[in-house]
């Protein structure tokens, strides 16, 4: 038994061991076992030890093999323990077999966490989503009032209290849809380099006195397609640590350089694809973060600091914001070196995608009535509501549908004339893109404009036949809807 090349206890059918192998020394990280029960040697996690020892000694018993965790060992291990009984009534024995199942037990659980991170994910997205539609009327009907308000006005205090919460809500509702990756992002090209000058004033603020920030950049850095804000927000988020991960204070040092991968990068279980890069990197000098929690760093609410000083979203945040954008983040942590982040972005050369620019501006009554007939398809009455009066206010002819059956119903009516559709991109039944391109067949020369609470990515594959639509993402303002329409009637 000594020299079996498989892990084996011998024990009395008390459950004390008697004999132990040299494989199950090793696996089990004990120089001897000899007089030792197996409850001073696994946990348990719910099974009764003793109960199941006392099963496996009955006579023609069948039971199941256990997984335990092995008690004291330096890094999580867990055994996979078969017991039979030999021997006779008065002289019988348990033979344990022993398996290392820690590699199968940590893949077991990084598949559960994947379905419950997918699950929050898609929750997270779809609250996130209504939401947007709840916001997009509040921030639509405070507009409205806005327009017959002036600033001396006793209630327009009030209502720009609403103007501007509403916005804070609007960008609490994009954390959630970072973290769901369904966030809807203004890509635009972007020269890192510009991004984070405009940012080092407000990172200097937040790292303190006694934190050092330095910025190094490649001096002929190529630009990246990302959404500004959130991108400011991911440095921000990964700044926030760095500072917290280092107390009495130290330095901060975000880098930015072009690198090439000639060949795909694996790691962290995901593939980098070849190609041109650039390569954002923040660093500390600050508290090392131990490889168990490296692993789990960027799960939603898991966090390394103490109770009541993380919520744990900032990193999940930054993950997702990294991901939509269709770049990778990685990170390291060694005694001595501190912790680095790693953000690898793909170089940008391509034209920026045509997407409605979100601007903060006031509403304003236009002195110039604008024409034409807009077919507004939503199913959120709210929304419809606010997106009729303000179309209509512009001097549009609005004809309101609040579903793609309705709206395509109303074609049957050959002399119908529409220049415009604006139409949500989810609805219940048939969605935007596909009733659209159905109304298409026969009025092919009408501007389409998609509004959604998800993002332009959520229907991309849908869009491709119709590659002069415009998206407008919710929430969106009195002014952003009027100018866009406005614009595709005259492009």
């Amino acid at each position: 038994m000594k020299d079996l090349p498989i892990p084996i206890l011998h024990l009395r059918p008390n459950g004390e061991i008697e004999q132990a192998n040299t494989e199950a020394l090793t696996l089990l990280g004990y120089s001897d076992l000899i007089g030792s029960c197996l409850t001073d040697i696994f946990d348990s996690h719910g099974l009764l030890i003793d109960d199941w020892i006392d099963k496996a000694t009955s006579a023609n018993s069948i039971i199941d093999a256990e997984f335990l965790r092995v008690r004291r060992a330096k890094k999580e291990t867990v055994v996979q323990v078969a017991l039979k009984r030999i021997g006779n009534d008065a002289d019988s024995r348990l033979v344990a077999i022993l398996t290392d199942a820690t590699k199968l037990k940590s893949l077991e659980a990084q598949f559960v966490q994947s379905q419950k991170m997918q699950a929050i994910g898609q929750l997270a997205g779809g609250v996130a989503h209504d939401f947007n539609n709840l916001l997009t009327a509040i921030s639509g009907h405070c507009d409205l009032m806005l327009l017959h308000h002036d600033p001396g006005d006793q209630d327009y205090a009030d209502l720009m209290q609403i103007h501007q919460n509403s916005n804070r809500a609007a960008g609490l509702v994009s954390q959630l849809l970072a973290f769901s990756r369904k966030q809807t992002m203004q890509l635009e090209h972007l020269d890192l380099r510009d991004t984070l000058s405009d940012l080092t004033h407000l990172l200097n603020r937040l790292v303190g006195e006694t934190v050092t920030l330095t910025l190094t950049h490649d001096p002929v850095l190529k630009p990246v397609r990302a959404d500004k804000r959130q991108l400011e927000q991911v440095i921000m988020n990964l700044v926030v640590n760095a500072r917290d991960a280092m107390p009495s204070g130290g330095e901060i040092t975000i880098q930015t350089e072009n690198t090439t991968l000639s060949v795909p990068l694996r790691r962290d279980r995901v593939t980098v694809p070849t190609g041109d890069y650039i390569v954002a990197r923040v660093r500390d000098v600050g508290t090392v973060i131990d490889a168990d929690a490296l692993e789990k760093i960027f799960e939603p609410f898991y966090t390394t600091k103490h109770m009541g000083e993380g919520t744990g979203l900032g990193l999940s945040t930054a993950y997702g914001i990294v991901k939509q954008t269709g770049g990778f983040i990685f990170a390291d942590s060694e005694l001595g070196q501190g912790t680095c982040f790693s953000l690898l972005f793909p170089a940008s050369n391509d034209q920026a995608t045509k997407i409605v620019s979100k601007t903060e501006t006031l509403p304003r009554q236009s002195k110039t009535m604008c024409s034409g007939v807009v077919l507004l398809v939503e199913d959120e009455a709210p929304v419809r509501a606010f997106a009729s009066r303000a179309l209509g206010m512009c001097g549009f002819e609005v004809i309101e549908a609040e579903c793609a059956e309705m709206a395509l119903d109303m074609f049957q009516d050959k002399t119908l004339r529409v220049d415009v559709f604006v139409t949500d991109v989810i609805m219940p039944s048939m969605g935007g893109p596909t009733w659209v391109r159905k109304a298409m067949v026969d009025r092919p020369d009408v501007k389409v404009i998609f509004v959604s609470g998800y993002a332009e990515g959520a229907f991309q594959g849908e869009n491709k036949q119709l590659p002069e639509s415009v998206f407008l993402p919710k929430p969106f303002s009195l002014a952003e809807l009027t100018s866009t329409v406005q614009s595709q009637l005259t492009s």
